[in-house]
């Protein structure tokens, strides 16, 4: 009789013992040897199967020396910009039989350099960071980290990692033109603090369309949000404040847009016949606002996707320049630049005066 004590699952030697065998064999079978005979891995398996025997995923992942994680730290996932992020990581990882761990830093670096440690300390086979912007600090880190990385919606100054990210000073200036397009002349842009990476790169394109010289007598002001719905009230109220006339506000990203959308809906000002508002991310939320918000969208599935894929050819040693034959966008060394696309909805039309 082989039976097992209540409760206690079966072990390897559970197993050599009910198809007498030796431990090394079963694991030569379950690895899947061919140096095995016929007879000898039919009797094994019969045993795994009778005794329900699941090898240890810890004690395998030693020996191989892989434990088949992906470690994923995103800046907040509060954010709907990032759940899309995740979305494709965890659909791309599991695809190709890796599993994703998720730390979520909610927009604290301190946070994230822990989890960073974290993930280390777990074993992951490679780490994948989707973050708004990585801080001075986190140079250290990634000059001595121990397993590869690649980078989404940021780079790392002083680190050659692979990264890949929009084309966002595009981006800005495809928001301004719109606009501008439209025959406003007195606009104004809700950014982000400094430590957004994306927010220099936005605030250029859209002065890039200002001093284009095709848009005469333009009046631009900048004020800066936090890139949440809540603190777009504050940003809104400041540059009405500072740009009474301003007929069209162009926001960092879809968060910002939605509260200086309210905002302006409960000071009594229409949108769009009175002011035009245009987001930045088109996150599903901006296509079921009342009106739906046009916004820049950025490719996230692509980005997530790539970033699993080119973290695996660094875990295979596939890292040499070049080595990414799909171009999705323009690319310098390790960095991918994604093209954007403007997604005109309701939220915007022609100055009151048109």
């Amino acid at each position: 009789m082989h039976n097992l004590e209540v409760g206690r699952s079966a072990t390897i030697s559970d197993v050599a013992r009910r198809a007498g065998v030796s431990t090394a064999t079963v694991s030569r079978v379950i690895s899947g040897s061919t140096t095995v005979r016929a007879t000898t891995r039919a009797g094994v398996l019969a045993a795994v199967e009778a005794l329900g025997y699941r090898p240890s995923g810890v004690a395998r992942s030693l020996k191989l020396r892989t434990t088949h994680t992906l470690g994923l730290v995103v800046t907040d996932i509060a954010n709907p910009y990032f759940p899309q992020i995740v979305r494709a990581v965890e659909d791309a990882a599991l695809e190709r039989g890796h599993t994703v761990l998720l730390c979520d830093s909610a927009d604290d670096p301190s946070r994230e350099e822990t989890y960073l440690d974290l993930l280390i300390d777990r074993r992951v086979d490679g780490i994948v960071i989707a973050s708004s912007g990585l801080q001075a600090r986190h140079g250290d880190w990634l000059a001595t980290r121990t397993v590869p990385v690649v980078l989404v919606n940021c780079t790392a100054r002083g680190a050659a990692l692979p990264a890949i990210l929009s084309d966002n000073r595009a981006g800005g200036r495809l928001a301004a033109e719109h606009v501008l397009d439209l025959g406003h002349r007195r606009i104004g842009h809700i950014s982000a603090p400094p430590r957004n990476a994306a927010a220099g790169d936005r605030v250029a394109g859209i002065q890039d369309a200002v001093d284009s010289g095709r848009y005469p007598g333009v009046e631009l002001t900048v004020v800066e949000g936090d890139g949440q719905a809540e603190g777009a009230e504050a940003a809104t109220l400041a540059l009405l404040e500072r740009a009474p006339g301003v007929t069209a506000i162009l926001c960092y990203n879809d968060l910002t847009a939605v509260g200086a959308l309210r905002t302006l809906r409960g000071l009594g000002r229409r949108v769009p016949e009175d002011v035009s508002v245009v987001g930045y991310d088109d996150i599903p939320l901006a296509a079921w606002m009342e009106p739906p918000i046009t916004s820049v969208a950025q490719q996230t599935s692509a980005m997530g996707r790539w970033a699993v894929e080119r973290l695996l050819e660094r875990m295979a040693g596939e890292d040499e320049p070049g080595s990414d034959r799909r171009q999705l966008g323009e690319r310098s060394e390790n960095v991918v630049l994604l093209p954007v696309e403007l997604c005109v909805r309701g939220s915007t039309g022609p100055p009151p005066w048109a």
